[in-house]
């Protein structure tokens, strides 16, 4: 009797152990659920929770080809407070035949002639990429915006 009574105290504990740890991983994850982290840490992880949910840092508009398929152009207008590094665009070039002969990305920068000028909030900027040689389509779709401070937002 005290052999059970020992091995169900035992599996209890180690049950016990098991959801603390599983409650932990939950509040690593989800730190909103965590009223004792602190301030930074949820700071920090808050807007990897949110990507999914949150409305996109920026908007991209493709405005298309050029006349003579050597280009293509886009809009990019910024919607968030918080300071943009860069944007990534994912770039896929068709030819005639069909067949895709460029699946890239796209890291797009505030470059005026050579310098480098911040991103700001609010603000709309025109942008165009160069094409490879017999390309007749070109699919340009936002993929990634990286922060200053090195956090990202990825589009699903």
């Amino acid at each position: 009797m005290r052999a059970l009574l020992l091995i169900s105290a035992l599996v209890m504990l180690s049950s016990c152990g098991m959801s603390t740890e599983t409650s932990t991983n939950k509040n690593a994850a989800a730190p909103n659920q965590n009223a004792a982290q602190p301030p930074a840490i949820k700071s920090e992880k808050a807007p990897e929770a949110s990507t999914a949910n949150a409305v996109a840092p920026v908007d991209l508009t493709v405005l298309g080809m050029s006349p003579d398929k050597t280009n293509v152009s886009y809009k990019i207008k910024v919607n968030t407070n918080k300071p943009i590094e860069e944007v990534h665009l994912a770039l896929k070039e068709t030819d005639g035949t069909g067949k895709v002969v460029a699946d890239t990305t796209l890291v797009w920068q505030n470059i005026v002639g050579s310098t480098r000028k911040p991103i700001e909030s609010g603000m709309t900027y025109e942008d165009r990429s160069t094409l490879d040689a017999d390309v007749i389509k070109a699919e340009v779709s936002l993929k990634e915006v990286v922060f200053k401070d090195g956090t990202r937002w990825t589009a699903h």
